[in-house]
């Protein structure tokens, strides 16, 4: 067979297997949202049993940051009604596909539908860093059990009151609190070069405009962890919508 038509064939057998593993939900709708329905409703994006995916008034903002475990520093450009313009979705798979595979799909759907184009590259962004404050830090080390490492976060108090966040982690290393604490408008980076696993709790008040309802988490971190945050710049990999189109209702 001529080495032409043998390169051809394995070409086309290659773009067919990566077609087939491709992963995209079985049926999915996607439509401009009600925007009344978003007054009297708000957000709603949920991942279903069996495969299924719901989401009421989103914006494709946030369903790229959902798509791509991203925070919201780590996403830059795109048209301007990326973070204004509001869908619904509704999307099934077959099976019970995990939640990463779901994510997967989702990547699918908005390349597909949103006719999405990105690409990742580092930028120099404003960062936190994470360094011992004096007097030393106070971290636990973390108990040795069966449990595995974990971090969770929790916003107590009622709507009329104070909100207070708190995060409590198991097994967690410095870097892994840093990139929690990242959850902020600027990503936060482990600079304390301390090795290791610990147990800890952090409170702070939500809201560290009104200092009167409580400690800020810059005043948390250094009294609780013995710890603090730092201002100062460092490369941040940040994905870059490049081309995004509105779908068509359906």
């Amino acid at each position: 067979m001529c080495p032409m038509v043998v390169r051809s064939l394995l070409a086309m057998l290659v773009s067919c297997a990566a077609f087939a593993q491709t992963p995209a939900f079985e049926v999915a709708s996607v439509k401009p949202a009600d925007t009344a329905v978003y007054g009297r409703q708000g957000i709603d994006f949920r991942v279903l049993p069996g495969g299924r995916l719901h989401a009421t008034s989103v914006t494709l903002q946030q369903l790229i940051l959902q798509a791509y475990a991203l925070k919201h520093y780590q996403l830059a450009g795109g048209p301007g009604w990326l973070p204004s313009e509001r869908f619904d979705i509704d999307a099934e798979s077959e099976g019970q596909p995990s939640q990463a595979q779901m994510m997967a799909m989702l990547q699918t759907l908005l390349t597909e539908r949103f006719q999405l184009k990105t690409h990742r590259e580092p930028r120099n962004q404003s960062i936190y860093g994470i360094v011992v404050a004096k007097g030393g830090a106070k971290l636990h080390a973390a108990k040795q059990d069966d449990l595995p490492a974990a971090v969770r976060h929790a916003l107590t108090g009622s709507p009329a009151e104070k909100k207070t966040y708190v995060l409590t982690g198991h097994k967690a290393t410095l870097a892994i609190i840093a990139e929690n604490l990242g959850e902020a408008q600027r990503p936060v980076l482990d600079r304390t070069a301390i090795p290791g696993e610990f147990d800890f709790r952090l409170e702070f008040v939500a809201d560290d405009s009104k200092p009167e309802d409580g400690r800020s988490l810059f005043t948390a971190i250094q009294e609780q962890l013995g710890l603090k945050l730092e201002p100062g710049k460092g490369p941040v990999e940040v994905l870059v919508v490049d081309h995004a189109e509105k779908p068509s209702a359906n």
